[in-house]
């Protein structure tokens, strides 16, 4: 066995070398998409650059024999491999199947047995002379590794479509991988066909792995590192096929995800920054800085969470879904809240996902401050009702004092000041009442249920002394509401119609076209347009006898509801008319009608 260094001995050797390397660097970057088909194809290109080490370095016959075979089996197994890694990194891992699997990956194997044996089959007669007609030892081919070429072909072909297409659909750190990839197989393809057509400005079949020499050093830099493509001059080529792309698709996609309100970010099954638009960059408050390819505990560390740490931190955990609510401090000392959705981009916790992250720190102050008044104001109204359950018992014990004596002075004279007295006293009971409810209904609706207006005003009717007037109940409408207050503001409008329209007043209860909201309307004298705005203050009334309290009672009804009132004319009878409305109202006619 005679060995010769020849010059294209080391270059072939280093490429060999770096094929291995890049073959264990993708090899630990498994589950990534396409790591272990990637692994193996550099493996088949590395075992080419070994083959053709033999066949130029030695000079026995029957080692470059062996040199050949070696060579072939890294060509027949580089096409098939380099499919199923396209299939599975460009999203179509689908297709990806045991028999398709089976199927691609025997034919080569089969060869590769052939070409290690010197099959003619594979090597035309004469091909593999020894000395300078070695020159010429892969021109003549056998008609197996002839058609298996064509088929090579097609397949690598079918991996250049799928990569292209996924060059033109991905952005950023994605966009130049993919396009790294696409010039690598190009580049890998383009000297094989060289070398079989006989332009290769080198002997043998060493063009292919001499070319993978550059892109095997590059892999080592770019593939397994995210940061490694800032080092690449990609951009101005990147930026030239983005200009003559006809497909907007991708420019849109990508401008949008830039150009979005909501921070953009993906992490890699190691736990990487993968990619992030500049308002994630600006959430992070990482403006300027290079956070691709950092570890995102080392961008976000656990320490500037203001409460426990979010499950998405934990790498054992599949964290995909919302998580709201996350209090953080930043570096000056502010603490800010956002919300963030993981959505995991394979099926297990070791896959990578993409995090959207919205600063909602502006909404949760709002909900922090009203939960605050929320809370004052629950303890004022419990001290208002405490006041006005005192200021009620205080002043009925003098009426009914008041009471008693009267009731001897009745008993004891014939005085015509009695009756006047006593109706005087009934009045202070039925103004202490009304201050009473007016300062509990007041407070804000805190137990809701669904309540039906016609079934709640049915109620209320037969509640008031309502003489000889008719009611009609034309109302399809359920809400959220407290009913025992919604019949207190029932009754409250139906005593107001009654006392004001008379004995035979005609009350309708109705739907509100448009906006939703319901109306109480009846067939009385009405109100005047210029007494209108001052229906509601406390202490009006048209009636010398009244208290002046019941209209202002419905007002603090209807907004401890959140709802709002007015009052304007009814339209066929001239009388009042009282329409409810609010947002909630609007809501759930729109949920009944689509129900209906």
């Amino acid at each position: 066995m005679t060995w010769e260094l020849s010059q294209w001995t080391v270059p072939l050797a280093i490429s060999g070398v770096l094929g291995l390397a890049v073959t264990a660097a993708v090899w630990r970057e498994r589950p990534k998409t396409g790591a272990t088909w990637l692994s193996f194809a550099a493996l088949a290109v590395a075992a080419w650059a070994v083959g053709q080490v033999v066949v130029v370095s030695n000079t026995t016959h029957s080692v470059r024999l062996l040199g050949s075979g070696l060579t072939v089996a890294g060509m027949v197994f580089t096409p098939p491999l380099w499919l199923l890694f396209s299939l599975e990194y460009t999203g179509h891992d689908a297709y990806i199947s045991s028999p398709l699997v089976a199927v691609l990956l025997l034919e080569p194997t089969i060869l590769s047995a052939l070409a290690l044996s010197g099959s003619p089959l594979m090597f035309a007669e004469g091909a593999l002379a020894a000395g300078a007609a070695g020159a010429t030892l892969f021109v003549k081919y056998g008609p197996v590794l002839v058609a298996q070429h064509a088929y090579g072909y097609a397949l690598l072909f079918v991996s250049e479509f799928l990569l292209y297409r996924m060059f033109l659909g991905t952005r950023n750190v994605f966009r130049k991988r993919t396009f790294f990839l696409l010039l690598l197989i190009v580049v890998l393809h383009a000297c094989h066909v060289l070398s079989v057509a006989g332009l290769s400005p080198t002997p043998y079949q060493t063009l292919t792995p001499l070319g993978f020499l550059l892109f095997g050093a590059l892999s080592l830099l770019a593939l397994v590192s995210y940061r490694g493509y800032e080092f690449l001059p990609l951009q101005p080529i990147l930026g030239l096929f983005s200009r003559h792309s006809k497909n907007l698709t991708p420019i849109a996609r990508e401008r949008a995800i830039e150009e979005m309100a909501t921070g953009f970010m993906v992490i890699d099954h190691a736990g990487r920054i993968a990619d992030i638009n500049p308002m994630g960059k600006r959430i992070l408050a990482r403006e300027g800085e290079r956070v691709v390819g950092k570890e995102l505990a080392t961008v976000i560390p656990p320490e500037i969470f203001v409460d426990d740490v979010p499950e998405f931190f934990d790498d054992e955990t599949d964290a995909s879904g919302r998580y709201s609510g996350i209090w953080v401090e930043t570096p000056d000392g502010e603490q800010r809240c956002f919300d963030v959705l993981v959505t995991r981009l394979g099926d297990d916790a070791e896959s990578g996902a993409v995090a959207l992250i919205h600063d909602v720190t502006d909404r949760e102050r709002r909900k922090r401050k009203l939960r605050e008044q929320n809370v004052e104001l629950k303890r004022q109204n419990e001290q208002l009702d405490n006041f006005a359950g005192i200021v009620s018992h205080d002043l009925r014990n003098p009426l009914t004092v008041a009471d008693g004596h009267l009731e001897l002075i009745d008993r004891e004279t014939d005085s015509d000041h009695v009756d006047p007295a006593r109706a005087a006293l009934d009045r202070m009971r039925q103004i202490i009442d009304d201050v009473l409810t007016l300062a509990r209904s007041g407070q804000s609706v805190s137990d809701t249920e669904q309540v039906d207006l016609a079934a709640v005003a049915t109620e209320a009717w037969e509640t008031v002394d309502t003489r000889d007037a008719a009611l009609t109940v034309d109302v399809d409408l359920t809400v959220e509401g407290d009913p025992s207050r919604l019949r207190q503001l029932f009754e409250n409008l139906f005593r107001n119609s009654v006392e004001h329209g008379g004995p035979e007043v005609a009350v309708t209860v109705g739907t509100l076209d448009g906006d939703g909201g319901f109306l109480i309307a009846d067939d009385g004298p009405g109100i005047p347009p210029d007494r209108r705005a001052e229906v509601f203050d406390e202490g009006f009334s048209t009636d010398d006898d009244g208290t002046g309290f019941g209209l202002a009672i419905i007002e603090t009804i209807v907004e401890a509801h959140g709802w709002e009132i007015a009052v304007t004319e009814s339209e066929q009878s001239g009388g009042a008319r009282f329409e409810i409305t609010g947002e909630s109202l609007a809501n759930d006619q729109d949920v009944r009608a689509v129900a209906d």
